[in-house]
């Protein structure tokens, strides 16, 4: 019994992760408002840019309104790594 629901709590954490690395959505938005404000100044402009989303969607995704997804974490998770910044 004690085993299903452990399983069973394992299996809600890989639900509600966006990423295989069980990235959830509070981890992916902090990840992102880091590489913003280490690598852009804290400019959601210039992070939409090197991202290649709309400045509105980063704005949602920083700001709560928008869902963080696995593309977007991904892509923060290159560019800070190409510049050398530390966001995890």
């Amino acid at each position: 019994l004690l085993k299903g629901f452990v399983m069973g709590d394992n299996e809600q954490q890989r639900s509600d992760a966006v990423d295989d690395q069980g990235t959830d959505q509070s981890e992916g938005r902090a990840l992102l408002k880091r590489l913003r404000d280490a690598g852009f100044q804290g400019s959601d402009e210039q992070l939409a840019v090197a991202l290649g989303r709309p400045l509105e969607e980063v704005e949602g995704l920083t700001g709560g309104a928008e869902p963080v997804d696995d593309d977007v974490v991904m892509k923060a998770r290159g560019i800070a790594k190409e510049r050398g910044i530390e966001i995890e």
